[in-house]
């Protein structure tokens, strides 16, 4: 890395600054050292630093006549020559009134002129060159609205990130009510393990839970056959799953109406778990020693528990051996919208035994459907976002959420192929997978109260400077760094207010107004435990 060093004398502007004739009268000092990332600039005697905005202030600096470099404070020293600035560089345009790109390919040199921005500079800064924007705050410091480039944040995946409490999925609902206000005909499925989002998209949604959410057996794989129907046990799983894979394969063959050479065990045709249990006995009726058969009957035992258990309802009912995949998938994609192209899944009430077969199964079926649509006439674009990513798709391999993380995985690293966003919300960035996390091309990021993760998300963004990436510990509820694809340059944004119908519902209960009340009695405690024993159905 190159420094330019000139403490004694600043030297003379080469062509830009006030001498060209294409920059202000009035200039707020000149640059003293340059490295690649950043430069030192030393402030004209009475030049006062506070009306720069302070830390995150913005500036530019003469290189040529009509090009200048843009910059953003991350510090200030007092030394003996007077007030200095630590810049770092934030974009460039080349010509007199061309656009301004990221990144720096012409440095500056020491004895630059250096200039304040006006809102109008800073509009075109931090708006996208070209296609469709959307307003969600403004930049920091200032007025001047912050947008995102719909078609780059989600070609190219997004992920928010913060603490607990700092407005993460405020920030989510704020974006895609946005974007759905400018493109009414999206398909966006967003996987909700807490329920926080059925009210923020009442409007623009439609949301669905165990209750009313119909996800047929049929529709897993093998892989997730095995993961529901054997799990994670050593004792005789080589051979459960070898028998699975038998009865599965002569199931489906048997049910279907295409040619059966071609059915395999992850096509997915419907079959009747009596045929599944009609094939399990005729294998059984072929041995004879005892022993042989604890396999098969273990099978046998899961496969009648979970017929029998109403939690499992939703995906082994006895009603669902339809072919209903066409209604399925066009009812979870909105396809059509009908004004609602939103779809919330409740996941809070699924059983913990499948909720990440079930994860696993979802977003498997929006890749699939992706990847078939491609090879017809047109496809779909969908946006897939998954709440609580890091459980879903842990840093550290779990055989519990194989399934899951194995097809996340593949929509980061293929999605963008065949027309599937993925969108990640964590509170616990350090915990996600960083290959599926290093996919994301932007990033918004929320205050971090923890060190290590505050760490990690500075080290997986796309791009950024100093100023903002120093910046995550600080920032107050309803600001974000913003960077990637999805935004002209890295940018600390005030997030806009959304109103309260429009919000997650995931505010933290309010203590002092709650306890003073005083207000519960018997039948609530009555009600609650209804509802708890009911699983939410009344």
């Amino acid at each position: 890395m190159t420094e330019y060093y000139n403490d004694d004398s600043l030297a003379p502007s080469r062509g830009g600054g006030a001498d060209a004739g294409q920059a202000p009268s009035v200039g707020l000092g000149r640059v003293r050292t340059v490295n690649a990332s950043k430069v030192e600039i030393l402030l004209e005697q009475g030049v006062d630093p506070s009306a720069l905005g302070n830390i995150g202030g913005l500036l530019k600096i003469a290189i040529a006549p009509g090009c200048w470099v843009f910059g953003s404070i991350h510090g200030i020293d007092d030394s003996a020559q007077g007030v200095v600035l630590h810049v770092d560089f934030v974009g460039e345009t080349t010509r007199d009134g061309g656009p301004i790109s990221r990144g720096v390919s012409s440095y500056p040199l020491p004895g630059d002129h250096v200039y304040p921005l006006d809102n109008d500079e800073m509009a075109l800064l931090f708006a996208p060159s070209e296609g469709l924007s959307v307003r969600i705050g403004t930049v920091y410091p200032g007025d001047v609205p912050a947008v995102i480039h719909p078609d780059n944040l989600l070609s190219k995946h997004f992920a928010v990130l913060g603490s607990t409490g700092t407005g993460k999925s405020s920030a989510l609902a704020l974006m895609i009510h946005r974007i759905v206000e400018q493109l009414p005909q999206a398909h966006i499925l967003i996987l909700d393990p807490h329920n926080e989002y059925a009210a923020a998209f009442s409007d623009i949604g439609v949301h669905y839970d165990p209750t009313t959410l119909s996800l047929p057996y049929w529709l897993m794989n093998f892989e997730e056959h095995i993961e529901v129907f054997i799990g994670q046990r050593e004792v005789s799983r080589e051979v459960e799953v070898d028998i699975l894979k038998r009865s599965l394969l002569a199931a489906r063959k048997k049910s279907a109406r295409h040619a059966t050479s071609r059915i395999t065990v992850d096509t997915p045709v419907p079959y009747k778990m009596t045929d599944l249990l009609s094939d399990l006995d005729t294998q059984m009726g072929r041995l004879e020693k005892p022993e042989t058969l604890l396999p098969f009957l273990r099978l046998k035992h899961k496969i009648e528990e979970l017929r029998s258990d109403e939690r499992f309802g939703f995906m082994f009912s006895g009603m669902l051996i339809n072919d209903t995949f066409p209604d399925i998938v066009a009812r979870l994609l909105r396809m059509p919208s009908d004004g609602r192209p939103v779809s919330t899944l409740d996941l809070s009430g699924v059983p913990s035994d499948i909720v990440d077969v079930v994860v696993s199964l979802l977003c498997r079926m929006v890749f699939d459907f992706a990847l078939w649509s491609r090879k017809g006439a047109s496809a779909r674009p969908l946006l897939l976002v998954c709440e609580e990513a890091h459980r879903y798709v842990p840093r550290t391999q779990k055989p519990r959420f194989d399934s899951a993380r194995r097809v996340i995985e593949r929509i980061a690293k293929e999605g963008r192929k065949y027309g599937v966003s993925l969108g990640l919300v964590s509170q616990r960035p350090s915990d996600v997978s960083e290959s599926v996390l290093s996919q994301c091309g932007t990033i918004l990021s929320m205050r971090m109260n923890n060190e290590r993760d505050a760490a990690f998300v500075a080290s997986a963004m796309p791009e950024g400077s100093e100023t903002f990436l120093n910046s995550i510990s600080s920032l107050r509820n309803r600001e974000c760094i913003l960077c990637g694809e999805g935004v002209a340059v890295p940018m600390r944004v005030r997030l806009d207010y959304l109103s309260d119908n429009l919000r997650p519902s995931s505010a933290d209960p309010a203590f002092s107004e709650n306890w003073a009340d005083g207000s519960e009695d018997v039948s609530f405690v009555r009600t609650v435990i209804e509802r708890w024993r009911s699983g939410g159905a009344r």
